[in-house]
């Protein structure tokens, strides 16, 4: 069947091999992240990524400067075009693993050298996303009468591609996945293929592609992770090697023995017995914990040794809660206390897998303990529905590394440790409970202050006058721990950390009663304005969040990012104290997002001009085309990335709510693309679709966050239909701008309909990266008005169209 007669009618084999070819895209983008994620850290993924999906623009760009030449070739172009995609996606990370196009992020702001090899990686990753995008883009111009059915496979491939990486994630190896993700562009390539012209090439690239996917499934070989990832280093002590390796979805979970991995963290200087040997979790190369050498009955545990000991010094408490646990070592040490109940929330299921099965002798079977209850989910949907029982302590995961993560973790969403979650976590509590909270301590000082500024407010709005009644802090050489109590510490409480943190050289920070000279008895601080700095937090002084040269305020659902404390306005200043070379090590995580925006922009500009040269100055409407679809490209995704955060925290595990919002939102909108065929191509349809968009999100804007939050602790199929109605309602109009506008604008000048798509590809790569620099600096809600702001633009060209899209005078009679 000749592929151009789809000018005339729609070709059903072609929609299936644009659907298989669309799968493979989505899917391959989300698997590379993970991938990159694990070599490097999940921001750099974003950086590649982005601009490997500029191929989107660049084929746009490519499309506009030789259309008429590309679509006379488009019935032997297309299928090979699918088909290279699907072997370079293959070969793409496999190329990478080489040696010389190796390098470490943690270098890339010191190092020149590395800029050369950050550049060959990004034209690797860019072929597959170039080719592939290129040969739907010549789809959609050949096919632009069918727009909407046309998009509809393309959008609908996407969304199932989405939950494909879901599943194969627990089926197979991560280095494995674009092995089997390229052979579906490969099999949608030859599905395609209708002409004999080209035959031989296409049929040897295939045979290529299968040849390289075969092998790499057989021998996948191993993921070289960055020198400065936990793993690596675990893996260069002596006799180190890695006993257990498991995928999933979670990301690839492995435990490293070795006879000098010793568990010491930041113990007490009186400490005189040995330090055990302990087997380390790592998850995507990141130390996640230790298998502990647990016994049932033990009085006596090392972290007894720690500042973590803080809360039994305080009380004996029965009911007891450990926040995102993770691993097993807080879970001894909690039971050597003898609780009278404990429940656990470790939303990571493969490392419950570990500890019930693999590594269950070597815990005495902790994991099953009759006084235990493992909940595998996030730490706020928990809360949420917890409330009926109180509980004496909670405990919440130790924050930060030793040495500090170099803000690695900046922008990474902790709903667990925001104001809203300590306001669940206190309404939680019995009459004597308290909440306890550990970090290392870091130069200069963020993560504690934070930590002390998050439990100093969640006081206040308790309706406590004076926090320092009710906060007490202990300090090590390495860590510090606070506990915020319910009721005031009373003298004989007091009496009794005082007499712990005696025993155990530790300093005392904050606690009523307390004298100046016992802040620094045994651990000197490197920054001698610490104690200021906590004092003025606990005092409520507003303008030292001011004065700090970090953002320590405390974190909340709108700006959930506990670990970012870089404010862009402060960079200048903090360059002239720490150096510019040391600044990028301070906060690298968030100058990687600011570097990844500025190169998306110059290079998104470049694609967006560039056809400007071939689009003459007697084309119109080019201003109306530029503002529409930039304007969908960005209010898309920005939209899209409000929800992904927005249902984090409503299911609580990421992983799912990544899949699923993605591909609901994809479905949904080819199911609106399709629909959007019934609607006529004049002005009026994408105008009153807009404005239907624009109301649907500004009551989104103020009511999607109450409905969550009203709607977390319902059972699990209620929460699904919900989800399912409000990113599907919205996602469904969105679906039906993209193919109204190509349609108007193919009838109009079918010149720029290339153009269009090309604009919509590369702003969609920049509003990735801005739209999380808006929200670390404004918050959620105001990407999301923003969105509303771009889809009111969308609908406002079409409303003015005689202004945006001129129609010339018809010459006089």
């Amino acid at each position: 069947m000749n592929m151009l007669r789809g000018k005339r009618e729609v070709n059903t084999s072609l929609l299936v091999s644009l659907a298989l070819h669309s799968a493979a895209i989505i899917a391959f983008q989300l698997a590379l992240m993970q991938l990159i994620s694990i070599v490097q850290w999940h921001h750099f993924a974003y950086m590649i990524i982005s601009i490997a999906m500029l191929g989107f623009g660049a084929s746009g760009t490519l499309l506009a400067l030789a259309r008429s030449s590309l679509l006379k070739r488009a019935h032997w172009l297309v299928p090979l075009l699918m088909s290279t995609s699907g072997l370079f996606m293959i070969l793409a990370f496999h190329i990478t693993r080489l040696e010389v196009f190796q390098f470490d992020v943690y270098l890339l702001f010191v190092e020149r050298s590395q800029f050369p090899i950050l550049l060959a990686n990004y034209l690797v990753f860019f072929i597959p996303f170039f080719t592939g995008a290129l040969s739907i883009g010549m789809l959609f111009i050949e096919h632009a009468k069918h727009i909407g059915t046309y998009y509809f496979s393309n959008l609908l491939g996407s969304g199932l591609g989405g939950l494909l990486v879901l599943l194969l994630l627990n089926l197979v190896f991560p280095q494995q996945l674009p092995a089997l993700i390229g052979l579906l562009s490969v099999i949608a390539g030859l599905a395609a293929m209708g002409s004999k012209t080209f035959r031989l090439l296409h049929v040897a690239i295939a045979t290529a592609a299968l040849i390289a996917a075969g092998l790499f499934l057989v021998r996948p070989g191993q993921i070289p992770i960055s020198q400065y990832k936990g793993l690596a280093q675990a893996l260069n002590l002596p006799e180190a090697e890695i006993v257990h390796t498991q995928p999933g979805i979670h990301g690839m979970t492995e435990v490293v023995a070795s006879p000098a991995l010793r568990f010491a963290p930041a113990l007490s200087l009186s400490y005189t017995g040995p330090l055990p040997v302990k087997k380390n979790i790592f998850v995507n190369g990141d130390f996640y914990g230790v298998i502990p050498n647990y016994q049932r009955g033990q009085d006596e545990h090392i972290l007894d040794y720690t500042t973590q000991a803080l809360p039994w010094a305080v009380s004996s408490p029965g009911r007891i809660l450990l926040l995102n646990a993770g691993e097993g070592a807080p879970l001894a040490h909690v039971f050597s206390h003898k609780p009278q109940h404990v429940d656990a929330i470790i939303p990571n299921r493969d490392v419950v897998r570990l500890f019930r099965h693999q590594f269950a002798a070597a815990t005495d079977s902790l994991f099953f303990y009759e006084h235990l209850d493992i909940h595998r989910r996030e730490a706020r949907s928990f809360l949420a529905s917890a409330r009926d029982k109180p509980y004496d302590l909670i405990v919440l995961p130790q924050q930060d590394a030793f040495g500090g993560t170099a803000g690695i973790n900046a922008l990474q969403e902790n709903y667990g440790m925001t104001l809203e979650a300590f306001r669940l976590m206190w309404a939680s509590l019995s009459d004597e409970g308290m909440i306890s909270a550990s970090t290392w301590m870091d130069y200069p000082a963020r993560t504690s202050l934070k930590l002390l500024a998050s439990l100093v407010e969640t006081a206040r709005e308790a309706g406590i006058g004076s926090p320092g009644d009710h906060i007490a802090a202990i300090r090590s050489w390495g860590t510090i721990s606070f506990v915020l109590k319910k009721t005031p510490i009373s003298p004989g409480e007091a009496e009794r950390i005082r007499a712990f943190a005696g025993e155990r050289f530790f300093d005392i920070v904050l606690m009523p009663g307390m004298k100046d000279h016992e802040r620094e008895q045994y651990n000197m601080v490197e920054d001698k304005m610490f104690f200021d700095y906590v004092d003025r937090i606990l005092s409520g002084d507003d303008a030292f969040f001011q004065d700090y040269g970090f953002m320590v305020r405390p974190a909340t659902d709108n700006k959930p990012y506990f670990s970012q404390f870089l404010q862009l306005s402060n960079i200048g200043y903090l360059s002239e104290i720490f150096g510019s070379d040391q600044v990028a090590f301070l906060e690298l995580g968030y100058l990687i997002v600011l570097v990844t925006l500025l190169q998306s922009l110059i290079l998104a500009l470049l694609f967006i001009i560039m056809p400007l040269l071939r689009l003459r100055k007697s084309h119109r409407g080019k201003g109306g085309t530029l503002l529409y679809f930039g304007a969908l490209g960005i209010g898309y995704m920005f939209v899209e990335i409000i929800l992904i955060q927005r249902f984090v925290l409503y299911f609580g595990l990421p992983v799912y709510a990544l899949s699923a919002v993605i591909s609901t939102m994809l479905i949904f909108s080819g199911a609106g693309s399709l629909l959007s065929g019934r609607l006529s191509a004049l002005p009026r349809s994408p105008a009153r679709v807009g404005l239907a968009i624009t109301g649907l999100l500004l009551v989104y804007t103020f009511l999607l966050t109450p409905i969550l939050q009203w709607t977390i602790a319902s059972p699990l199929l209620v929460k699904i239909v919900l989800s399912l109605l409000l990113i599907g309602i919205p996602s469904f109009f969105k679906g039906m701008m993209f193919p109204l506008g190509i349609r108007y604008l193919s009838e109009y000048d079918k010149s720029q309909t290339p153009w269009a798509w090309g604009i919509n590809g590369s702003v969609s790569v920049i509003s990735t990266s801005l739209a999380m620099i808006i929200a670390v600096e404004a918050g959620f809600t105001a990407v999301m008005t923003l969105a509303v702001c771009f889809y009111a633009l969308a609908a406002t060209v079409f409303m003015g169209h005689r202004l945006f899209f001129p129609v010339p005078a018809s010459p006089a009679g």
